[in-house]
């Protein structure tokens, strides 16, 4: 990855990170940027030279940069090592280049004599879970949550009627 295609990285990855955690609910939107930021600049606090970190751009011979990948080779205390990303650029999706991408992030791992590959995937990103579970990843935690209150009420109501009204 060059510093040009390090600094689109980091500022897709940011606000998407931020965006999915407004999303799932853990931040609200005022303090997402500054919190996706702060954990990303923590993660990579020498840019694309942070040691242990594999900062990967998947290219097509006419199109370009079509997708990159982010995989710390050590992960705090926890075996193996972590994919915090794999993106595809939407109009890329569909034609093989992420389930390609994370062949060669596995076999780069291996390459490191690392033999296990974790990562973390949003619960609404379908398609994603889909990758992961059809190349033999396994659910090894699931973090569940629950409206209360008022907020909760407002939202059952709303997906009530939005289900009545497909009916």
């Amino acid at each position: 990855m060059t510093a040009e295609e390090f600094e689109r990285f980091c500022e897709r990855t940011i606000a998407e990170y931020a965006a999915e955690h407004v999303r799932s609910g853990d931040w609200s939107a005022q303090a997402a940027p500054r919190l996706a930021a702060q954990e990303t600049a923590s993660l990579l606090p020498h840019g694309r030279d942070t040691a242990g970190m594999l900062l990967l751009c998947a290219e097509h011979p006419s199109d370009g940069v079509v997708g990159t990948a982010w995989v710390a080779l050590e992960h705090g205390e926890k075996r193996g090592a972590w994919i915090y990303e794999i993106d595809i650029q939407p109009e890329h999706r569909g034609n093989g280049y992420g389930r390609e991408l994370l062949s060669v992030l596995e076999r780069t791992v291996l390459e490191h004599g690392i033999e296990e590959l974790g990562l973390n995937v949003f619960a609404g990103n379908a398609v994603a879970r889909g990758l992961y579970e059809s190349s033999g990843y396994e659910t090894t935690s699931l973090h569940m949550r629950k409206r209360l209150g008022e907020s909760a009420e407002r939202h059952a109501r709303s997906a009530a009627d939005q289900r009545a009204g497909a009916e």
